[in-house]
């Protein structure tokens, strides 16, 4: 029975903030009268609900218009984040595109200035790892038809990759020059040094020279000198690693940094021809000696 006056007592008082407003806007709206004391009263006691009321429906409004707003923002930062992964493969394919340009670039000037060697273009198609992570071999896209043959030096524009092991059919093998078998005749320009670059296999390749006053420094150059009979004259080989000159029996040793990073090997050059080449199969009966 008491909830029944309750609710009875609430519908009323909203009937009553619902129609005293009219009643008083209609006498207010009149302008042949004066506003009487009634009307005054009537104001100033439906003036704070109207207000809470218009309060609470501008705070509704202004919610929905932000949810809606936000889902929009939303939207809009989705597809934006899709815009910026297009342009970020496009940017990426642009660098990609940039850097195969620039290598074939370099090959090319160095084929112009190396005219004088007959050299086919070969492209790496596989790479063998050693336990240690480190490029143990190469195979290349030439083979037999290519007039590719065992002991070619295989050469890029930045120094001296190492000479063909074997061919079979349209593809070949790369003895890499940090090989454990590799012999290349290098010398140093300008300090009257001259000895044999090795390989050792997964460390830094080491230069061997005969003891003299002279020493190789961190930096110097290491070209090819051609006695090997394998390698042309003036090929880079690589770069003295360190200032630490260590004495070997009779000889000293240095390591080496190849001139060529073989974990990133693209394309390459085969020296098919170059003056003062031995017949492929001789030398490399040679080398297996």
């Amino acid at each position: 029975m008491k909830q029944r006056s309750g609710r009875l007592r609430v519908a009323l008082l909203s009937l009553l903030l619902l129609v005293v407003p009219l009643f008083s806007m209609y006498f207010h709206g009149r302008t042949d009268r004066s506003q009487t004391l009634l009307e005054t009263l009537l104001v100033n006691t439906t003036g704070p609900g109207q207000n809470v009321m218009h309060n609470t429906f501008a705070s509704v409004v202004g919610f929905w218009k932000s949810y809606f707003y936000l889902v929009d923002v939303e939207e809009q930062n989705l597809e934006l984040r899709g815009e910026l992964d297009k342009f970020k493969l496009m940017a990426s394919r642009a660098r990609g595109l940039e850097e195969e340009n620039r290598r074939l670039r370099g090959l090319l000037d160095f084929r112009k200035e190396h005219f004088e060697l007959e050299m086919s273009s070969a492209r790496v198609i596989a790479r063998e790892t050693s336990p240690f992570f480190s490029v143990s071999r190469v195979r290349l896209d030439q083979g037999e038809e290519d007039r590719i043959g065992a002991s070619q030096p295989v050469v890029t524009a930045a120094g001296i990759v190492g000479r063909i092991e074997k061919v079979a059919g349209d593809f070949c093998d790369v003895m890499l020059l940090t090989d454990s078998r590799s012999r290349i005749d290098v010398s140093i320009p300008g300090k009257g040094i001259s000895g044999v670059m090795e390989g050792t296999g997964d460390s830094l390749p080491v230069l061997r020279f005969p003891f003299q006053k002279s020493r190789p420094e961190k930096g110097d150059l290491l070209i090819t000198t051609g006695h090997d009979r394998v390698f042309p004259k003036g090929l880079v080989a690589g770069y003295v690693a360190t200032d630490n000159v260590k004495q070997v029996g009779t000889q000293l040793e240095v390591q080496v940094e190849p001139a060529v990073q073989l974990s990133a090997l693209q394309e390459v050059f085969i020296v098919v021809q170059h003056p003062g080449t031995t017949p492929a199969r001789d030398l490399w009966e040679e080398v297996q000696q």
